[in-house]
């Protein structure tokens, strides 16, 4: 089986540094233009099912992807970004000033914002591995599954899959291919959009 996790493409709250959890906005010309490379890239690839958070910017993402491919995406709602409560939509510079994310989060996964009435990651991570499970149970083991997601909480689940494998945090886009053979997980490539 073989899984192609997805960020979303760039949202004009990305380009004005807003906090962007459970609250949306719509890719930018340059998100555009970056899945649209993505999925120019992701051509090679047969795509048997789709799955992608429900917020608006992951599913214009796996829509472009998927245009060419004939399928539908389904909507899985625990695939969300983390909710970071009433900082939503507030300035990222701002929120980072609050340290509630460790400093060195990218490495211990300390992000908290359940004081903000928010979520602490480590549920999302269980809320995606929760329905991870789920499709795995559904699909064929020679499927190669789309899951379009969202930064923090995408890269917090892939690292949770890969505990020996480092990478980095994916840039908007970007496409990490893993294969899951006898219950276990490797990463195979990562594409970066090129624009």
């Amino acid at each position: 089986m073989r899984f192609i996790f997805v960020r979303h493409g760039k949202t004009h709250f990305n380009e004005i540094n807003l906090t962007q959890g459970w609250c949306d906005s719509p890719l930018s010309k340059v998100g555009i233009r970056q899945v649209e490379s993505i999925s120019n890239q992701l051509e090679q690839y047969q795509i048997d099912k789709a799955y992608t958070s429900p917020l608006g910017r992951a599913v214009q993402t796996s829509n472009i992807i998927l245009s060419k491919k004939g399928i539908e995406p389904i909507y899985e709602e625990r695939f969300k970004e983390v909710n970071f409560g009433i900082l939503e939509g507030i300035s990222t510079e701002l929120v980072r000033k609050l340290n509630i994310e460790s400093p060195d989060w990218l490495e211990d996964l300390d992000m908290d914002y359940r004081p903000y009435e928010g979520e602490d990651i480590h549920d999302v991570i269980s809320k995606h591995h929760e329905a991870l499970q789920k499709i795995i149970q559904v699909s064929s083991d020679d499927d190669t599954i789309l899951i379009v997601g969202h930064g923090c909480s995408l890269y917090g689940f892939i690292k949770s899959l890969l505990p020996q494998q480092s990478f980095k945090f994916p840039n908007n886009a970007t496409a990490m291919i893993v294969d899951y053979v006898d219950e276990t997980f490797s990463l195979k490539k990562v594409l970066d959009p090129m624009i």
